[in-house]
């Protein structure tokens, strides 16, 4: 039993330095096939995506904390016995909602 709860862990680590690892190789191939083929990088990697995804996960976060306090004040006021699942659910609405806004703010540009 104790050997299980060492390998659980040990197993999610390897696990996670495996992804990173093929993502990385996996790009220096991309890289190295790049350079072999004389494709200029710039083509491919668009800086402006980059803006923007920051932005995304911004609004997200900033939507998935707001959710949280809102569900946690309305819990408090309202002493809620089921905090779980209005937490729950109000984090994924105002996460959505931070999406939909992210949307229309990138619509708009030029």
């Amino acid at each position: 039993m104790r050997y299980l709860e060492l390998l659980i862990p040990i197993t999610f680590l390897l696990s996670v330095f495996g992804v990173i690892f093929l993502y990385l190789k996996s790009r220096h191939i991309e890289k190295m096939s790049m350079i072999e083929n004389a494709i200029d990088a710039k083509s491919i990697y668009n800086k402006e995506k980059t803006r923007s995804y920051t932005l995304k996960i911004a609004m997200l976060l900033i939507g998935i904390a707001i959710g949280n306090l809102f569900a946690f004040l309305l819990t408090q006021s309202l002493a809620i016995a089921e905090s779980n699942v209005v937490h729950f659910i109000l984090t994924f609405l105002f996460a959505g909602l931070a999406l939909l806004l992210n949307y229309r703010i990138e619509r708009k540009k030029p």
